[in-house]
């Protein structure tokens, strides 16, 4: 075996060895280890051109690799419930058998992220309901305060204008931006239970119910 083709072994040797008895990189070693034993096998790098070609090694590797990461990736978020994250993970491996070249695994993988990140970022648009936690409990004050009558109109109409702000803000910032992913997008109360959401606002479930309504009156939904 020429010097340059045994140096080009044992680079591929390091990075079969990389994945050895990794639980997650399973199909990345198999890849790995048949591209090893092609070079092992060839009496020229010219051989082993023809049977990395005709044996679609360097494809098989590439959809070894993407396969062990999105597998990965869809285990972690099925385990955290991430029901519109994992969409990413399961379009990919569900085109992978059909990808004819790198570049083409690379094209689809593109645009089945910017797919499902726009999914993610209208979803995120329930996150509005936990930040309005300050504003919601800031109307609960200003409803029972006991406001000297001289000056109730004063801080009714006063507290009304907070409430317009409010709604005018909604309005023309996140109900522009949501519509702009999704047309027909409106804010979907059920999904502040979903766990991706719940997990994230640490009051009881009593305290949500009532932040709910009050939400739904201050935004005129």
């Amino acid at each position: 075996m020429e010097q340059r083709q045994q140096e080009y072994l044992e680079y591929y040797r390091v990075r079969m060895e990389k994945y050895r008895n990794d639980p997650v990189f399973t199909n990345s070693f198999q890849a790995e280890k048949a591209i090893c034993e092609a070079l092992e096998s060839s009496s020229t790098l010219e051989e082993f051109k023809e049977k990395m070609e005709r044996g679609q090694l360097a494809l098989n590797n590439a959809k070894a690799q993407v396969r062990d990461k999105e597998t990965a990736r869809k285990k972690l978020n099925d385990e955290l419930l991430e029901k519109i994250r994992v969409k990413s993970s399961e379009r990919i491996l569900d085109m992978l058998d059909s990808a004819t070249s790198d570049m083409d695994i690379i094209s689809k993988v593109n645009e089945i992220e910017t797919k499902t990140n726009i999914e993610i970022s209208v979803d995120l648009f329930t996150s509005v309901f936990y930040s309005d936690f300050m504003m919601l409990e800031n109307l609960e004050v200003w409803e029972n305060a006991e406001i000297p009558s001289e000056w109730r109109k004063e801080f009714t109409d006063w507290a009304q204008e907070r409430v317009e702000e409010d709604r005018r803000i909604w309005k023309e910032q996140y109900l522009f931006r949501a519509r702009e992913w999704k047309p027909d997008w409106e804010f979907d109360v059920d999904l502040i239970w979903e766990d991706r959401h719940r997990r994230l606002i640490p009051v009881p479930d009593a305290m949500i119910i009532k932040r709910i309504e009050q939400f739904k009156k201050l935004k005129g939904i």
